[in-house]
């Protein structure tokens, strides 16, 4: 009777442990889709388009890899960049906390306490930004503001060429007019 008893408790114990390996096997070759391909620090990435600079990002840490055949390129530690005109001269300026890349897309996406600035000295807050290079436009469904040198303008969303000029916000919710309210106070 020991033994039967024995060898019921062990077939149950292999069985559970059966289990368990083929979960772990499963998440095994999960984890085999992904590629580890780069790692960086204090890493300047340079996109060109026809021979030509069109931005040009700095971030503190990089980590690329392959993942069901798309590049992808994580900044887990802080993003800055600099966007150029044909002629070579910086127009927009960007931050974040956070960035990913999906190179085979050519898909940027930024993320936490995002800021971009113009050469007309426009400045955009939000908390998500996506760069969509083969279109050349930057975009967010998330809540924006957007200072000018008269006006601070909020709303939902954001569409705009990629160096933050020609700008629309998709639905705008107020405007304030800095010119007003400096008169006011004095």
């Amino acid at each position: 009777m020991n033994k039967l008893l024995y060898l019921l408790f062990a077939a149950i114990l292999i069985g559970s442990c059966g289990d368990y390996a083929s979960k772990n096997v499963a998440k095994m070759l999960q984890a085999d889709t992904m590629l580890f391909t780069q790692e960086g620090r204090n890493v300047t990435i340079n996109y060109n388009d026809s021979g030509r600079l069109k931005a040009k990002i700095f971030a503190k840490q990089l980590i690329g890899y392959k993942k069901d055949g798309n590049d992808i390129v994580r900044m887990p530690k802080g993003i800055t960049g600099n966007f150029y005109n044909d002629e070579g001269k910086a127009e927009s300026y960007l931050s974040a906390e956070k960035g990913i890349s999906y190179q085979t897309q050519k898909i940027t996406e930024v993320s936490q306490n995002v800021v971009v600035m113009n050469n007309k000295g426009e400045k955009l807050n939000t908390e998500k930004l996506i760069w969509d290079q083969k279109k050349q436009i930057i975009y967010t469904d998330k809540f924006v503001r957007i200072t000018t040198k008269n006006e601070i303008l909020t709303g939902e969303g954001m569409e705009s060429k990629q160096d933050f000029s020609d700008w629309v916000i998709k639905k705008p919710r107020g405007v304030i007019s800095i010119q007003d309210s400096a008169k006011k106070e004095k």
